[in-house]
C-alpha cells in the first residue's frame, strides 16, 4: 500500500482488519511478515499452523459488507480494540 499522506496505509490496514473482524473473517493472510504489520499484531506461523487456521478460516461464513449501527470511526476503533486489532 501507499499514498501521499503519511500514514495513510496504516489507517487502511486498520480499517480492513475492522471490516474483517466485524464481518466474522477469522484470518488474514498478509503473505510476508513486516515490520508495518507487526505493529499490528500480525505473525509469523508455520505452515501446517496457517492449514488448520485456513482449515477453520474456510469453515465459516464471512460478510465483507456487515456494517454495524454505529458511526463507521467507532466500528474500527471498537473492532480493533478487541484482541489487538488481530483477526487471527
Amino acid at each position: 500500500m501507499f499514498s501521499t499522506e503519511r500514514d495513510a496505509s496504516k489507517v487502511a490496514l486498520a480499517h480492513l482488519v475492522a471490516r474483517l473482524k466485524i464481518g466474522g473473517y477469522v484470518l488474514l493472510d498478509a503473505q510476508f511478515l513486516t515490520e508495518h504489520l507487526a505493529q499490528f499484531g500480525a505473525e509469523e506461523i508455520a505452515r501446517a499452523e496457517y492449514h488448520r487456521r485456513l482449515e477453520r478460516a474456510l469453515a465459516r461464513a464471512g460478510d465483507f459488507y456487515r456494517v454495524p449501527a454505529f458511526a463507521p470511526g467507532e466500528a474500527v476503533l471498537q473492532a480493533i480494540g478487541k484482541d489487538q486489532g488481530k483477526v487471527a
